[in-house]
């Protein structure tokens, strides 16, 4: 009895241990524009952007409490835009973009290919959900992982005869594996 109880605590310990890990802490968010960003985790039903009350849902599991820098409805988009923040571990980047427009590989990205040369479309979807109109949303993820320390997102074309690039973003811990073999 004693072994069995040893084994589920050393299993639960584990797993709380392995979920903690998984969180990538983000940190010092700005762009060139002098927006407001907020950092929270991926949950069903939270808020989408920080400063409206529509909600995220009907996200993909494996996406499940992965962190997120939340946008404001209004972000600015265009070329000359650049969003910076900083991870403490190597993670992939993913990014979900509002399936009313143009996809993000599709508009001008300054400098030219950034995005379609380092992200993919993975096939999976989120909405933006009420009060608002359930929209689906895109999910890209970079190719691979982002070093940690600071990541800078290029500028893409906002969406046509809008100022906004309408997206949210969030970040998963990349295993060992994921990693390219130091040289």
């Amino acid at each position: 009895m004693k072994c069995v109880t040893l084994v589920a605590s050393s299993l639960t310990l584990f797993t709380l241990c392995s979920t903690h890990a998984a969180e990538v802490a983000v940190e010092k968010v700005q762009d060139n524009a002098n927006e407001v960003y907020s950092v929270a985790k991926m949950k069903e039903g939270d808020i989408f952007f920080h400063d409206r009350d529509y909600t995220i849902t009907g996200i993909p599991k494996e996406f499940l409490g992965l962190t997120q820098i939340k946008t404001s409805c209004d972000c600015p988009g265009g070329q000359d835009y650049r969003l910076t923040f900083e991870i403490d571990r190597p993670a992939f980047v993913y990014m979900a973009w509002d399936s009313r427009h143009k996809r993000p590989e599709r508009r001008g990205q300054d400098p030219k290919g950034w995005f379609t040369d380092n992200f993919k479309d993975t096939g999976k979807t989120l909405f933006l959900d009420v009060p608002h109109e359930k929209t689906k949303y895109w999910i890209y993820k970079s190719n691979k992982p982002y070093p940690k320390g600071k990541v800078e997102l290029s500028g893409i074309d906002q969406v046509e005869f809008d100022p906004m690039i309408m997206w949210t973003i969030f970040l998963g811990e990349a295993k060992p594996a994921d990693e390219p073999a130091q040289k």
